[in-house]
C-alpha cells in the first residue's frame, strides 16, 4: 500500500469508531473545524507503542496516523487519535489511542 491509500484507510477507520470514543463536543468541534484547520498525517510509530503491543511489534512494520486541528503555525493543536496501520494491509482492527477523556 502507498503512504497515501494507508492515510485514508486509517481515517475511514477513525470516522467509523469516533462516536463511541471521543465526547460529543469533540465531534462538535472535528465536524466543524476539520475543513479548514483538519489534517490527518503520518509518520514511524514511536516506541510507546512497544509497551502497548509487547513483543511482537516491530516498528518498521507499521506507521502510525495523527488525526486532529491544526494550529496557525500547522502544528497539532488538538489531536483526536493515533492510529497504529500495518504496512502490509493487514484487516483492522488496527490499535488507536484516543483522546484522553476530560
Amino acid at each position: 500500500m502507498t503512504a497515501d491509500q494507508l492515510i485514508e484507510q486509517a481515517y475511514d477507520y477513525f470516522l467509523q469508531l469516533a462516536a463511541d470514543h471521543l465526547s460529543a463536543e469533540d465531534l462538535v468541534d472535528l465536524t466543524l473545524e476539520f475543513e479548514e484547520r483538519g489534517a490527518v498525517e503520518s509518520g514511524p510509530p514511536d516506541s510507546s507503542w512497544q509497551q502497548e503491543l509487547g513483543t511482537a511489534f516491530a516498528p518498521h512494520d507499521w506507521q502510525e496516523v495523527w488525526v486532529g486541528l491544526l494550529d496557525h503555525q500547522q502544528e497539532f493543536s488538538q489531536l483526536y487519535a493515533k492510529i497504529l496501520v500495518p504496512l502490509d494491509g493487514r484487516p483492522q482492527p488496527w490499535p488507536i489511542r484516543w483522546k484522553p477523556a476530560p
